[in-house]
């Protein structure tokens, strides 16, 4: 499938968003005003374009609320959540080049000489801090002008950023057009839309399934209990549909379909997902949010037609009593059906803030009576049951390999 980075990334970076309405379109923004002052810097295209890979990313590691709106505050510190995103990227072969500058986009300028790291990325993370607080003055700080903005952040030259950085903010701030696109939830078109702004980076099968382990990751690794469940169900999903007969094109959709399936979650709080207890109505009801809006996000991803109907249907049920569309019957697809009991079976294997782990014989006779009231899919389900040791010892493995990351991911992290 022909996926190109630019698509993928800004498509995804939608999905940062859904955490609050607050930070709509803080990403593409930031991008946008990054690649903007790069010109004006006269940056060559390599690091335009890991400026712009960066903007997109770069409040990666800001998995609650709270930590994603305090980086909205201007004098915020952000080293953690910089942190975080930093380790999310850092083993990305195809994000790792721009994972310095999202570990730095809050370190002042004045500390550069201090810190143990390449000093251009230092600068160009500098470039991203100042289009980062840019917005910030812009969207949370009261309604600012353009003056106001600029006279804020000459105010901090020298110290908080590189004083050419802010005469290029003084430049760029001289064209109306640039405050007028910072008003958007998404100026990013102007940018992808022209051939010498960029150094084209298309994706290889390998990069692809990279880049959505790292998003996987990023949905996951908000809570102890989800850590390592996109990657069960990924695997169990590629393992049912290679005994169901897909072809390797079609198990690498399943593969990134299991990837992307919970993205949706990126808008549902910490405090549900770790409740410890039933969830009420209303919280049942932001929970069921989360497919649809995955749906939203990769169906803004050129290529992804098939892997956004695989993952935005993994809570349909065959007798159409699921959701978020109460498809049924010949609505759902054979991989839709076959991520919908991967997904069913990891969970229940799982612990969970509420119960342990099931046993095999429990989680087979609770996927039978499923598939006898028409929620799950009857023949996949046997095909689970036929296959079951082998599908849970896939899952498995897969699961304590995301286990091992998790751990590392947080390790000495300080708190």
């Amino acid at each position: 499938m022909a996926v190109r980075l630019f698509d993928f990334l800004t498509g995804l970076s939608g999905a940062l968003d859904l955490i609050s309405p607050e930070v709509v379109g803080h990403h593409k923004r930031v991008a946008y005003a990054a690649v903007r002052l790069a010109r004006v810097l006269d940056l060559p295209r390599d690091e335009r374009t890991d400026l712009y890979v960066a903007g997109l990313m770069h409040d990666v590691g800001g998995f609650s609320l709270q930590s994603r709106l305090a980086a909205l505050q201007f004098e915020t510190d952000g080293a953690k959540h910089a942190e975080l995103g930093y380790r999310l990227l850092r083993g990305n072969p195809l994000l790792q080049n721009v994972a310095l500058l999202v570990r730095h986009h809050h370190t002042s300028y004045a500390q550069f000489e201090r810190l143990n790291a390449p000093p251009r990325k230092l600068y160009l993370a500098n470039v991203l801090c100042l289009a980062d607080r840019v917005d910030a003055l812009l969207s949370r700080e009261g309604e600012r002008s353009p003056d106001q903005v600029l006279s804020r952040i000459r105010s901090l030259a020298g110290y908080k950023f590189a004083p050419d950085i802010v005469d290029a903010l003084a430049e760029l701030a001289g064209a109306e057009r640039f405050w007028a696109d910072m008003a958007l939830s998404d100026p990013t078109g102007a940018l992808t839309d022209s051939p010498d702004m960029f150094d084209e980076r298309a994706m290889s099968r390998g990069q692809l399934m990279a880049a959505s382990q790292a998003f996987s990751q990023i949905i996951d690794f908000r809570s102890r209990f989800t850590a390592t469940h996109t990657r069960g169900v990924a695997e169990t999903a590629v393992r049912l549909a290679q005994r169901a007969g897909f072809n390797a094109h079609e198990l690498d959709q399943m593969r990134l379909a299991g990837n992307l399936h919970d993205l949706g979650k990126l808008a549902v709080p910490s405090e549900i997902l770790d409740k410890p207890g039933p969830l009420t109505a209303e919280e049942l009801g932001v929970m069921r949010r989360h497919p649809e809006l995955g749906r939203a996000i990769l169906a803004s991803v050129p290529g992804l037609e098939q892997v956004t109907d695989w993952a935005s249907q993994h809570h349909e049920q065959p007798g159409g009593q699921g959701y978020p569309c109460k498809l049924s019957g010949q609505a759902l697809s054979l991989g839709s059906r076959i991520l919908t009991v991967a997904d069913v079976f990891t969970a229940l294997r799982e612990d969970r803030p509420y119960r342990a782990g099931m046993g095999s014989e429990e989680t087979l006779r609770i996927l039978d009576n499923m598939a006898s009231t028409g929620a799950l899919d009857p023949q996949v389900t046997s095909l689970m049951r036929e296959h079951h040791a082998e599908l849970n010892e896939g899952r498995q493995i897969a699961q304590t390999l995301a286990a091992e990351e998790f751990r590392e991911f947080y390790s000495s992290l300080e708190q």
